[in-house]
Parts: structure tokens; sequence; C-alpha cells
């Protein structure tokens, strides 16, 4: 006969309601990482609201221990922010994954390893050039500028 799985609580979005529960859930704990198991058990807790909360039913933390969590959740979420963001920087050349110095854009590579696609000279930019300069940037300065066309 096959094992039941045990059923995660299932989502609580009241606080008082949710605390009240986890009481009962605290008594029973037997597990060595309490603020990952709280998270697991009631799904959509970040890690600085189990905290708070465990500490508000009357959870005794070891010293430093609250500390040591909160910091590596704020890492773990830095990491994935940088990661996020390299996705969309260009790289030291100044060109993103899809380009390089001959091709504005890489569609894929031959069998051979040879890359195709659209070439700068096509999209009348030179290489490394922007598809999207704003025509008010002045070397990194936001200037208005009168131009004729604006004068009435």
């Amino acid at each position: 006969m096959a094992k039941k799985k045990k059923q995660k609580h299932p989502h609580i979005d009241k606080s008082p309601v949710r605390k009240r529960k986890a009481k009962k859930w605290i008594q029973a704990y037997k597990g060595t990482d309490v603020v990952r198991d709280y998270r697991a058990h009631f799904l959509g807790v970040d890690v600085t609201c189990a905290v708070r909360e465990l500490q508000e039913i009357g959870y005794e933390f070891a010293p430093g221990y609250v500390e040591n969590v909160v910091r590596d959740e704020q890492i773990r979420i830095n990491r994935i922010r940088k990661k996020k963001e390299s996705k969309h920087d260009a790289d030291e050349d100044g060109y993103y994954d899809f380009q390089d110095e001959n091709f504005f854009y890489i569609a894929g590579h031959t069998s051979g390893g040879a890359p195709y696609g659209v070439q700068w000279w096509e999209m009348g930019l030179e290489p490394g050039e922007s598809l999207f300069d704003d025509p008010f940037e002045d070397k990194g300065t936001m200037e208005y500028r009168h131009y004729d066309f604006l004068k009435k």
C-alpha cells in the first residue's frame, strides 16, 4: 500500500489566524530549521515575516540566529536581482549576448558554428551604436534644447 503524503497547510492570508495555527504547529514541531519549515508549512510567508511571527508567539531563537537568517535571505535576494540585471546588461565590450562586432542581432549559428543574422550596416548603425539614442542627452546631463519646430 502506498504511503500517504503529508499535506501542507493551505495558504492562510490572515496573520492572526496563521499565528493561532502556528502556536499548535510549534508545539508539535520536531525539526531543526524552524524558519524554513514555518515558511514551507504556511505558504506565502517570507523570512522576515516568519521570524517576526515566531517571536510574537513566544519562540526563542538562539543568539545571532535571526541576524544570520535575515542576512542570508538578503544575500539570496541580491544574487537573484543581480542575475536578472546581468541578463539585460551589455558585457564589457558593450555588446549583448545576441550581438558582436559584425552582427546587430545574431539569429543563430550554422552547423559549422558561423553566426548569421542582421548586420550593423543593414541597420544603418556603427558597431556598438545604440538604436535608441536620446536626442536630449548631452554627455550624461539633461538639458532642454531649443528647436525651431518647437517655436510658434
